[in-house]
Parts: C-alpha cells; sequence; structure tokens
C-alpha cells in the first residue's frame, strides 16, 4: 500500500490487524482462513484485499506491528525518567511481555514470532540489535566502559531470553528480570 492512509482506512485495517493476530493466535495460521478474517472484523473478504494481497501478507502485516509495539515499548522504557538500572529491566520487561501476553493465550502464538518472511524475520533481528544497543548505550551514560557495556548488554539481553523462556507469567518475568539487572549492575 502506498503513502498514509486515511483515518477511516487505517482505523479499519488495524480492525483487520485485530482479527487477524486474534484468529492467529488461537488457530494458527494453517487453520486461519481470509473469510474467518473479514468475518472476525466485521467486514467483507473484499474490502480485505483492497488492504492485503493475501493471507501471507496479512500475516507478515500482524508480525510487522508486534515487532512495532516492542520497538515502541522498548524505547519509551530506555527514556523514562525512572533512575538506573530500571529503565534496563524495563526494557527487557517490556519487549518479553509482549511476546509472553500472546503466548500464554495460545500454542500458535509462537508462529508470529518465527514469521516465514525473510523480511519480518530480519525485522525481529533488527530489533533485538537495538534494543542491545540501547542497553549498552544506556550502561555507557552511567559511566560503564564501551566494552564492557556491549558484554553486560550481551548478558542481559541473553539472560533475559532465557528467564522469558522459563517464565510462568508476567509478575514472574519482571521479578526475575530485575533482580538479574540489579546483579549484572552491581557487578
Amino acid at each position: 500500500m502506498q503513502g498514509a492512509l486515511s483515518p477511516v482506512r487505517a482505523a479499519r485495517r488495524e480492525r483487520l490487524l485485530d482479527a487477524a493476530e486474534t484468529l492467529f493466535v488461537w488457530q494458527g495460521f494453517r487453520a486461519t482462513s481470509i473469510e474467518g478474517i473479514a468475518e472476525a472484523a466485521g467486514m467483507s473478504k473484499v474490502t480485505l484485499y483492497g488492504y492485503f494481497r493475501d493471507k501471507e501478507a496479512v500475516f507478515i502485516a500482524v508480525a510487522e506491528r508486534i515487532a512495532d509495539t516492542m520497538a515502541s515499548a522498548v524505547e519509551a522504557a530506555l527514556e523514562g525518567e525512572t533512575p538506573f538500572p530500571a529503565p534496563l529491566a524495563a526494557a527487557l520487561i517490556a519487549k518479553h511481555r509482549i511476546v509472553l501476553d500472546r503466548v500464554q493465550r495460545s500454542a500458535f502464538a509462537s508462529e508470529l514470532f518465527e514469521a516465514k518472511a525473510a523480511h519480518v524475520t530480519r525485522r525481529f533481528k533488527a530489533l533485538d540489535e537495538a534494543i542491545l544497543r540501547g542497553l549498552a548505550q544506556a550502561l555507557v551514560r552511567e559511566g560503564t566502559p564501551h566494552a564492557d557495556a556491549e558484554e553486560s548488554a550481551q548478558l542481559l539481553f541473553c539472560a533475559a531470553n532465557g528467564i522469558a523462556n522459563r517464565a510462568a507469567d508476567a509478575d514472574v518475568l519482571a521479578a526475575r528480570i530485575e533482580r538479574l539487572v540489579h546483579a549484572v549492575v552491581a557487578t
């Protein structure tokens, strides 16, 4: 789609993406149909095709929207006014809460984070790299030498991923990541 959408078209597109994300999370990619997405959004298939060429394009748009949501949440956390090292924990928690929220709803949610399209994979990889840079920059601003900041950022990022893979819920996730950040920054 070229150019900016009008407010009405943008709202319709968001409604389609909301419906599609719900169906992809609950049913998976294979069981979700264009008809089902259109029906769940209260629109016709013709309207849906005015926004997306096929089901894969809808799926990619949903995955990209999740990546954008993560990027915004992480950026806001890193730019927050809370005392150091809280922004580091908040950034990692924000990223993983978005994933955990969807994964807890369904076994199919992981499909959204393992998108088949190469550019979506690149988008999530670029997001991870931006998070690493943001963590390292925050550490440098607080006086950590650059090389140590990069190593600490990598450690925090990888450990937070491990914590997220085992977290039963968002509260456990947050508490463990906060402890991790304080332990790494204190050393």
